[in-house]
């Protein structure tokens, strides 16, 4: 994609975040309560209850959305104390391995040097 089409897409989705700015505007100021009018502080009354209800069920669904994300949260952090916990005792019986294996190799060095030393006292008597 060039330059040229993606300045005339960004000037369009302009255009059009105006167009719905100004019909909103429009829309809050028909929207105006009469308060000298009881037809009309009836039906915003009306429109203030059912959008009460409507934020009051979002909240709602926020609330139990972040208690469980809150709880996905607590676990995932104890299965990464637990998985760092399995990491270190692998750490350690590695470190454990490495060393017997150290321990082994010099007990064989051990003897054979031993044996070799045998040889010579015998070559050499």
């Amino acid at each position: 994609m060039d330059s040229s089409s993606s300045d005339s897409e960004e000037e369009e989705n302009i255009g059009l975040m105006t167009d719905v700015a100004d019909n909103s505007m429009s829309e809050d100021s028909d929207n105006e309560v009469d308060f000298t009018d009881i037809d009309s502080l009836s039906l915003a009354y009306q429109e203030a209850i059912s959008n009460n209800g409507m934020i009051a069920s979002a909240y709602k669904t926020m609330k139990r959305k972040y208690k469980n994300a809150c709880k996905e949260i607590e676990l995932m952090q104890q299965e990464k104390a637990s998985l760092n916990d399995i990491s270190l005792k692998n750490t350690e019986l590695l470190q454990e391995k490495d060393c017997v294996m150290k321990i082994g190799t010099l007990k064989g060095t051990l003897q054979f040097r031993t044996q070799i030393s045998k040889t010579w006292k015998k070559n050499l008597c």
